[in-house]
């Protein structure tokens, strides 16, 4: 009885929260029902795509190849040297490893287009500046994904060795990392996969790749040659996640290679690691990246607390409140879209032809970019909210799908095939038989896209979809460092408060599966 009244205040507030978050966001469905037919009016001039263009873009498309290359490999380095400082056992001094965890999460919460932009004052315009920010981007990601495994993984061998007289680093090694290290270089695929992605876009801000081209052929509005920019970036996002998902199943044990195969692998990977430096030119800014940094730090540690404070539509508050309405409703809507999906696109579920085409679908909306999407919507609900919100809804169905497809894989179908052998329909089979194993699994998944999300709308500023991104990016850009430090402040404060809370659900679902 008390679990029945609990989840059903649960249940109100989360429709009290989505009404609200409605109201605020200015979402109207008969705006979107009335001209939800221009979204299509970009898309439509991008086909048939200049297949001639295809000679310019391979240039800078492989210098985005490189750049997610060569960030993702430095910041997994040096993510998993973070990760081994801030694990509990190498380390045990907490005022040494305290502070390092929360810069980890001061620089997770701001997302690589800012950091991207911060890096083009440091070291100027180009690849260098993408490269820089995407390093630092994956070391934050990584040094937490490090040191979370390594503190859950057994320890009771390590502690056995350093007992018999084995150093506490020697013990680390033989024991824990090798533990560890499979996961870890399976979330690095993740994140190369993440950073191609990413790469896209950072040329929007001058740092490099192919985003700055895309930005180019945007504001001409030659479309025919954006849809080639986009096809040809489809065909790596296809190779990227085909090559990880081979390299995924090496890691698992799933495929076996020989000793030889092992080698040329190594060979062909260092390869493409190395040959990711050649677009890097060293800045040549005569001290004025350090002039720029100092600046920076002064606006972060003395922000604008006056709009910190401030209740008005251009104080931190409320433009904190709509980037979460934003990030809230772009992340319910994705889900009820990505749901469907993770089942149209399953090979267990459904036939191999139709579970193939809903997955092309789903890397193609991966795609394309966050500010393409955003330009799309405005031209359906105009500058504001709603126009992130329904960028958001887009750009969370493709992630969200992924891992609602891993946890589709893990399931036991035996419930279901028996109830389908009874009779039973397919979609009663899937409510009574699959849902209740997908449960925690989506939930994890949603709450994971929610804090992406968060820091995924500070982008949108770009295209004026709502949100803090816009007064961010333009205080940066006017060098109102105060103005972008109370911002920054701001959205750490919000991610940290959601990620507190998302920790807590999680903590007790698990309490909830034990008992």
């Amino acid at each position: 009885m008390r679990y029945s009244l609990r989840r059903t205040v649960m249940v109100l507030l989360f429709l009290a929260l989505t009404i609200l978050c409605w109201e605020s966001a200015g979402v109207s469905l008969s705006l979107l029902l009335r001209r939800g037919v221009r979204f299509f009016d970009i898309a439509g001039a991008m086909i048939p795509p200049d297949m001639s263009y295809g000679r310019i873009v391979l240039a800078p498309l492989w210098a985005t190849v490189q750049m997610s290359l060569a960030g993702t490999g430095i910041g997994a380095v040096l993510g998993l040297v973070g990760g081994s400082f801030a694990s509990a056992y190498l380390n045990p001094h907490a005022w040494l490893r305290v502070p390092f965890k929360a810069v980890i999460h001061l620089i997770r919460t701001i997302p690589a287009l800012i950091l991207a932009l911060l890096c083009t004052f440091l070291v100027g315009l180009g690849t260098l500046a993408g490269t820089l920010a995407l390093s630092i981007y994956t070391t934050a990601v990584m040094a937490r994904m490090g040191y979370e495994d390594m503190e859950n993984a057994d320890q009771k061998a390590a502690k056995a060795l350093e007992a018999a007289g084995c150093g506490r680093l020697r013990a680390f090694i033989r024991t824990i990392l090798p533990v560890v290290l499979a996961g870890y270089l399976i979330n690095v695929l993740y994140m190369l996969e993440a950073n191609v992605r990413h790469a896209a876009i950072l040329g929007y801000v001058g740092a490099g790749g192919i985003g700055l081209l895309l930005n180019e052929r945007l504001a001409w509005r030659e479309y025919s040659e954006v849809g080639m920019i986009l096809l040809l970036l489809y065909g790596v996002v296809i190779l990227t996640e085909g090559v990880s998902e081979w390299l995924r199943q090496v890691l698992s044990g799933k495929r076996h290679l020989s000793r030889t195969e092992k080698t040329v692998l190594g060979l062909v990977l260092a390869g493409l690691f190395l040959s990711s430096f050649q677009t890097l030119v060293l800045p040549d800014t005569d001290g004025k990246g350090i002039a720029a940094a100092a600046a920076m730090v002064q606006g972060i540690i003395h922000p604008d607390w006056s709009m910190i404070c401030s209740l008005a539509h251009d104080g931190v508050p409320w433009l904190l409140y709509e980037t979460f309405c934003i990030a809230f409703l772009g992340t319910l809507g994705g889900t009820v879209i990505a749901a469907w999906f993770s089942f149209t696109a399953s090979f267990r579920l459904f036939p191999a032809p139709a579970a193939l085409a809903s997955r092309l679908i789903l890397l193609l909306i991966r795609t394309v970019p966050v500010f393409v999407y955003g330009l799309m919507w405005i031209r359906v609900t105009g500058p504001g909210p709603f126009a992130g919100v329904l960028t958001l809804t887009l750009c969370s169905v493709g992630l969200l799908a992924k891992r609602f497809l891993i946890a589709i894989d893990d399931i036991h179908l035996e419930p279901y095939r028996a109830c389908r052998g009874m009779g039973v329909s397919a979609v009663r089979s899937i409510r009574w038989a699959v849902l209740p194993q997908l449960g925690p699994r989506y939930g994890a998944a949603i709450l994971y896209r929610l804090d992406i999300n968060l820091r995924d709308a500070a982008i949108l500023g770009l295209v004026g979809a709502g949100g803090i991104g816009t007064p961010l990016i333009l205080a940066m850009m006017h060098y109102e460092w105060a103005a972008a430090g109370a911002l920054l402040w701001g959205m750490v404060g919000m991610v940290t408060v959601v990620e507190i809370f998302s920790e807590w659900l999680r903590k007790k679902q698990r309490i909830n599966d034990m008992s």
